[in-house]
């Protein structure tokens, strides 16, 4: 189907412009800007409708609004106007969760959050699971910085330690305090590799669960960003 909107007053422009990360959330809305992320979205069948200068061959089986760059404008939220936005959705999680997971305790920053699932895509694990208080997969920062992986790494919120550690699953908590080299860990089949917080770390009662607690040696600095650490830890184990 293929329509025509080229006023920033049309009442679905305003609804969308308008959308909290909240609302996002609760309809699994999510806004994606440019060709790059709009064909990543249709490979995995999550591109909903399109908003387009003129019309994409490409997507001819997906709905498209024929519109004007002062609507793109108001619905992108980069300095830089692109020249297609895709209104899509995250998918659906397959019932079986697999073996290897890395879980987001607080981490808060979305360019994070996005950069984690990318590096865990590309590292073979399969989900990741994220605190109630980490930041939203519907931000347009954790989305863009993810580079597509929203796409197609399985992504959970409401799955705790305490479940995953039910099911078998060995924890690996990210902590300095009384923790072994990350490379001395003897791995179960199951495992969650766990990181915490950009300022506080993980949590008390994260600390309290896990089965094995670890650092990763560094000289001349006490600390790395989330998004390092995970990527080192994330290759390190992914074998």
């Amino acid at each position: 189907m293929i329509k025509e909107i080229t006023s920033t007053s049309n009442p679905l422009i305003k609804e969308l412009a308008s959308l909290s990360t909240k609302e996002k959330k609760e309809r699994n809305l999510v806004v994606i800007e440019g060709n790059d992320l709009v064909e990543l979205a249709y490979e995995k069948s999550c591109l909903d409708y399109l908003f387009v200068l003129e019309e994409n061959s490409t997507y001819k089986d997906i709905d498209q609004y024929i519109t004007s760059e002062a609507v793109l404008k108001k619905l992108s939220s980069n300095k830089s106007v692109p020249h297609i936005i895709g209104i899509a959705h995250i998918p659906t999680k397959n019932t079986e969760k697999g073996n290897k997971f890395i879980y987001l305790d607080g981490v808060q920053d979305p360019g994070n959050v996005g950069t984690i699932l990318r590096t865990a895509l590309a590292f073979g694990y399969d989900g990741v699971v994220l605190s109630s208080d980490s930041a939203s997969l519907y931000n347009e920062k954790t989305i863009q910085s993810s580079k597509g992986a929203i796409f197609k790494i399985p992504t959970y919120q409401k799955l705790s330690l305490e479940e995953l550690k039910n099911e078998g699953y060995q924890l690996i908590a990210t902590t300095l305090q009384k923790a072994i080299d990350y490379r001395d860990v003897k791995l179960n089949d199951k495992f969650v590799i766990i990181v915490g917080n950009e300022g506080q770390g993980i949590k008390e009662s994260t600390y309290e669960i896990a089965d094995v607690t670890v650092k990763i040696p560094m000289d001349n600095i006490d600390s790395l960003n989330v998004g390092v650490a995970a990527a080192i830890l994330l290759n390190h184990y992914r074998f």
